[in-house]
């Protein structure tokens, strides 16, 4: 990072997001977060979906889009996101949120760092794969991991696959933090490499006064 990523302007703040969602991924975000608003949002996509030749029923597909469209809204992110396989099995679910400390400057990287692994929780398993990519929205801190949940009793575990990103876009205090998360460890690999992909889509634009936008740059 960068002397322009250790500080920033004072003051509020207004900015947006945007990601460029490749074949597979699907924009699941919510106004509301109510089941209503995401059984409309669900009813759309299997409609749009349904000559695509899908081996799961697709009352279960449909019942899967309600699911996680209200799981995953409800936090309040700037925007929620699932990747299906062309089979209609889901691979990933993508947040998008903002993170500001008070105070006139951003996190510096080590302060970061700790920052996602902490946010990883209790449960991590093995080592966590920590690399610092220069995206086109700014420089960010990458972090892989594996989450092992356990039954009360430590009857079983299922392990969950993450990516979570920390982006510091210049002239922002804020960080933009992505989260995805998967089940499916046979394809961990791939599901990674698609986030990646994801993430150089990711773009910000500073709110001025007057309501244009201008990049974070």
């Amino acid at each position: 990072m960068t002397a322009q990523d250790e500080e920033s302007p004072l003051g509020d703040e207004e900015f947006e997001c945007s990601i460029e969602l490749g074949p597979g991924w699907v924009d699941m975000t919510l106004r509301t977060g109510t089941t209503a608003e995401a059984e409309a949002l669900a009813g759309e996509i299997v409609g749009l979906r349904g000559a695509r030749a899908m081996t799961i029923n697709k009352g279960a597909f449909f019942a899967d889009l309600v699911e996680r469209g209200v799981r995953l809204n409800e936090g309040g992110p700037i925007m929620a996101a699932v990747c299906y396989a062309e089979s209609g099995e889901a691979l990933a679910d993508f947040v998008i949120d903002s993170y500001r400390e008070n105070g006139p400057t951003r996190p510096r990287r080590a302060d970061v760092h700790t920052l996602l692994l902490n946010w990883a929780g209790v449960g991590t398993t093995g080592e966590n794969d920590v690399t610092y990519p220069d995206l086109p929205s700014g420089p960010a801190v990458r972090v892989r991991s594996t989450v092992r949940t356990k039954q009360m009793l430590g009857l079983w575990h299922q392990d969950t696959g993450t990516v979570r990103y920390a982006v510091a876009p210049p002239g922002l205090r804020s960080l933009i933090i992505t989260t995805a998360n998967w089940q499916n460890m046979e394809r961990a690999d791939e599901i990674a490499w698609l986030v990646d992909e994801l993430m150089l889509g990711l773009q910000v634009a500073i709110l001025e006064a007057d309501g244009d936008k201008a990049p974070a740059a």
